[in-house]
């Protein structure tokens, strides 16, 4: 049974999913909480990856912040500013950067918490199943007391963010063929109420959708806020290994399908759902130890508790490196990985060190739960792991999900954000151009000052094919004449190694910038001297990069 799962987890219905990216849009929902009469305290956590990211967040279309950061450098940008009216409006709130970052959406009003990680432009789709929730058997199911179920607040509601620059026609899709249209302003947004007949939408352009309710109740004259971003139906999958949460006191799972599914797991009888269902699956066992979920088709699947909404991590999504923000000194991160490797969880610089590992029946992962506060970084050296971050308003209730994911690809140093190699540009540029592009790429020129350098690029040109020439990074000084090495900002003038074509470099008005110059009778790659403002494509190199605090 376990390799006929772990082939079916090969089967990922997208893409890589992480988190990090240079746009982001997104929206506050309503939080009306217990405390109405508090200010409501909304801001978003930003966390650059790289030194020198400027950083500008606009509401409204109105620049309300900008920034310079440098990498693991964190910034909160407070926007006491909610989505509380159905319809139409612009309170969407755009963030764009020069390099990477990940941005956590707060939402805070008196004892009323929660978090979301919100999504890069390339994570956000074009079509989506809404999720089926009848809000009055949650909440019996919660409380079981149907008859104190509030009325002033018995749907959720759907934010619909236009994430393009351009008007956006979104379609609505409701059971019976029924449909509404909307068209959405330029980064615009529409918050409507769904009452469970809503089953997909479907829009021209990419939207961010948010499912949320402003006062889910938790237990008498007490509520809280959820909000869940959803994802794009290409982002699901079949297979997921569910968290087992310290002291959730009551958890049930909720299945988002579009067809006939069949759900099974090592604690769960398999239970059959017809599309687009609306019942919620108690699954008490997942509050002592985790435990794996198999869907016979893709599917989205949600754990439910009081007053929390948590969208799984399916196994394919599974990174090497996440990075947790725990605010308040009531966090808990809970790891899934492989049992065989679990002792090679890293937090920060140091191993995860705990003899409370628990297997995950049938399967080959094991979870844990960790007491943290505060930034961390939380990496494997070798495969990828699950992470999961939550932490306890003053009344207990819990909040959080999964963390924020940053690289699927494993790397014995650390938390790998790009490794070491060589990048063809094949846009044809000037040499200055072509220096100032690889620069801003994290990298350089590449420079072979020594043998070793000239085979290695050698070998790489060669085995690509490459039979033109690329810019590499050596110049001739206007003022010495002296050709030198343009390293980063630094310039090298110690020329102990050269790989000169024959003839090369020619006088100066020939050329004063150096290109490879392929040599078909040679496996070795030779250099040539070129008029800088010649446009060729151009060969960068970029150091590895690993992300910490």
């Amino acid at each position: 049974m376990l390799i006929i799962l772990l082939v079916a987890a090969m089967f990922g219905q997208g893409q890589s999913w992480s988190d990090y990216g240079y746009y982001f849009i997104t929206a506050f929902p309503e939080n009306i909480a217990f405390y109405y009469p508090f200010i409501p305290s909304n801001y978003l956590k930003i966390t650059a990856l790289y030194n020198d990211t400027s950083v500008d967040v606009y509401l409204s279309h109105t620049l309300m912040f900008t920034n310079t950061l440098q990498s693991g450098d964190t910034t909160i940008v407070t926007l006491n500013v909610e989505q509380y009216q159905f319809g139409q409006s612009y309170r969407s709130v755009i963030i764009n950067s020069s390099d990477y970052i990940v941005v956590l959406s707060v939402s805070h009003r008196g004892d009323s918490v929660q978090t979301n990680v919100v999504q890069p432009l390339q994570n956000l789709g074009t079509i989506y199943t809404i999720p089926s929730l009848n809000y009055s058997e949650m909440i019996s199911t919660f409380n079981e007391m149907g008859e104190n179920i509030s009325k002033k607040n018995s749907l959720f509601r759907l934010v619909i963010i236009n994430s393009e620059d351009v008007n956006n026609h979104v379609i609505i899709q409701r059971q019976q063929f029924q449909y509404t249209e909307i068209i959405l302003n330029p980064n615009g947004l529409v918050q409507l109420p769904i009452n469970g007949s809503e089953i997909a939408i479907v829009a021209d352009y990419r939207v961010a959708v948010l499912l949320t309710h402003p006062c889910v109740e938790t237990a008498s004259c007490r509520c809280n806020m959820v909000v869940n971003q959803l994802r794009p139906d290409l982002q699901w999958s079949n297979l997921f290994l569910v968290p087992s949460v310290v002291h959730m006191s009551k958890t049930w799972l909720h299945v988002t399908s579009a067809m006939n599914i069949q759900l099974s797991g090592a604690n769960l009888e398999p239970t059959n759902f017809a599309p687009y269902p609306s019942n919620l699956l108690s699954i008490p066992s997942v509050q002592s130890n985790s435990q794996y979920i198999f869907a016979s088709d893709a599917v989205s699947l949600r754990i439910i508790s009081p007053g929390l909404f948590i969208e799984l991590i399916p196994l394919y999504m599974f990174h090497a490196c996440y990075l947790v923000q725990i605010s308040s000194t009531q966090g808990e991160v809970l790891v899934i990985a492989e049992t065989a490797y679990k002792d090679n969880v890293h937090i920060d610089s140091s191993l995860l060190s705990s003899t409370d590992w628990s297997p995950i029946a049938q399967t080959q992962y094991s979870s844990v739960s960790v007491i943290l506060d505060g930034e961390h970084v939380i990496w494997h050296s070798s495969s990828r792991i699950g992470v999961y971050m939550f932490e306890r308003m003053r009344s207990g209730i819990l909040y959080g999900g999964p963390a924020i994911a940053l690289k699927m690809q494993p790397d014995p140093v650390g938390c790998l954000l790009h490794s070491t190699g060589f990048e063809i540009i094949q846009t044809p540029m000037t040499w200055v151009q072509s220096y100032q592009n690889c620069m801003l790429t994290k990298g350089d020129l590449f420079s072979p000052t020594s043998a070793e350098d000239q085979m290695q690029i050698s070998n790489f040109l060669n085995n690509q094919e490459i039979k033109e020439d690329l810019w590499i990074g050596l110049r001739c000084s206007l003022f010495s004449l002296d050709w030198y090495w343009q390293k980063g900002n630094m310039r090298i003038y110690n020329l102990s190694y050269t790989q000169w074509a024959t003839g090369e470099p020619g006088d100066h008005v020939k050329g004063m910038c150096a290109s490879t110059s392929p040599n078909p009778s040679d496996s070795i790659i030779n250099w040539k001297s070129v008029r800088c403002c010649t446009n060729l494509k151009s060969v960068c190199y970029r150091k590895a990069k690993y992300f910490s605090l």
